[in-house]
């Protein structure tokens, strides 16, 4: 608590300073209208990249009743004084004309100021580390006063502008089709970062179906299968077919910056996907037939291989994609085709670790304490095996890839 109000105070302090030019000698107008042929500053140039279709949209912060442009749209005002974020931000796909609105409720004697600030700008998006940072070019500031009726409209200060800062580091969005989706990330201010949740405006986008990227069109050669509108290549091991790359359709979370790892989803959400005849999610035994095609031993009893075993950690390399893992052992060749890659889990209240040395891929079985079970290559130090776990559901059920297959 003390860390959050510590944090907001920051955050608090931060746009005061930022935008607070914009209104020490405000009049008190008498007209909700904005003064006529008012040039509104623009700064021009400023960085400009795409960013992953998955963040293209209206967000607006969770706790908020609504988005802000809404608000903007009908001369209302939404927010209040404390520490409680009111934000809304329109980002584009090709990073240009985003928008950020904001408010905040400041004391002057007897009056009670409201301020709301419509920012339009660029958006910079890096994959290593996963950051996505507006940058101001223009914008307006409304001010609405229990002193007068209406607001007044002004542009806001060219040097305000240029020391507006709004970075989000680590962000992660949803991508479900038939259900609300978040955008999580921890938002810092320049020397300190605090988490942040927003909430998407239903319909601001449509779902991203991949075009033109991963799997967007049928290999050039082997076998392959279509889901949705994606052609995802297969390879067949022993008396099954595998996909050799996970699924990667819409549904749920993903890696911007490593669209190789496909699509995380949660347990209840795979019966959604459509499937050709005969495909299907693994079960424990498909991926127990999936071992013992590569002459690893497999313990039943343990439900694992044995991780010390040299000779089993040299057939499950068969199995790993041959970059990616973070041990260089020189084990993992991916012989077999089927390409396991390490990327761990995903979830909206954190990053979890273990991406480049944890596989898991859901199985479609629950044990006895109905748990979803997943299927595992861990890759430790010292060893390396494959074995079955449970992830219990909860506030924030995990988000694991998965694989489809087969029977030839």
């Amino acid at each position: 608590m003390i860390l959050r109000l510590k944090n907001s105070l920051l955050l608090l302090a931060t746009c005061t300073s930022l935008l607070g030019a914009c209104r020490e000698d405000d009049p008190e107008p008498s007209t909700t209208t904005p003064p006529p042929n008012e040039e509104e500053p623009i700064i021009k140039d400023t960085p400009t990249t795409s960013i992953p279709e998955e963040m293209a949209g209206t967000w607006f912060a969770d706790n908020n009743d609504g988005p802000l442009t809404a608000n903007w749209d009908a001369g209302t005002f939404q927010g209040e004084q404390g520490f409680k974020e009111f934000r809304t931000m329109v980002f584009t796909n090709d990073g240009k004309s985003a928008v950020e609105y904001t408010t905040e409720v400041m004391n002057s004697g007897d009056e009670v100021k409201r301020y709301f600030y419509r920012i339009v700008g660029s958006l910079e998006y890096q994959a290593a580390p996963r950051s996505l940072r507006f940058h101001a070019q223009s914008g307006k500031m409304r001010v609405f006063s229990n002193k007068y009726s209406g607001y007044r409209e002004s542009p806001i200060k060219v040097q305000d502008l240029r020391s507006y800062f709004s970075v989000l580091v680590e962000p992660q969005a949803t991508t479900f089709t038939s259900a609300t989706n978040y955008l999580n990330a921890k938002r810092t201010d320049g020397g300190n970062q605090y988490s942040v949740k927003y909430r998407k405006v239903s319909g601001s986008t449509t779902p991203p179906d991949n075009t033109g990227g991963l799997y967007s069109t049928p290999p050039t050669s082997g076998t392959h299968v279509k889901i949705g509108t994606l052609y995802y290549p297969t390879v067949t091991i022993g008396t099954q077919e595998w996909m050799s790359v996970n699924y990667a359709g819409p549904g749920g979370m993903t890696n911007g910056s490593k669209p190789h790892y496909g699509t995380f989803l949660k347990f209840a959400d795979l019966s959604s996907i459509q499937v050709p005849a005969g495909w299907r999610v693994p079960t424990k035994a498909d991926y127990i037939k999936l071992i013992k095609s590569q002459g690893i031993a497999f313990d039943d009893y343990l439900q694992s291989t044995d991780g010390e075993d040299v000779q089993s950690k040299r057939l499950l390399g068969q199995l790993m994609a041959s970059t990616g893992w973070l041990k260089q052992d020189g084990y993992a060749n991916n012989k077999s085709g089927f390409n396991a890659v390490p990327g761990n889990l995903l979830v909206l209240d954190g990053n979890p670790h273990g991406e480049g040395s944890n596989c898991l891929l859901w199985t479609s079985e629950k044990n006895e304490r109905d748990n979803p079970v997943a299927f595992k290559i861990i890759q430790l130090p010292s060893d390396t095996y494959a074995r079955f776990g449970e992830y219990p559901v909860s506030y924030f059920p995990p988000h694991l890839p998965v694989r489809f297959v087969k029977d030839k």
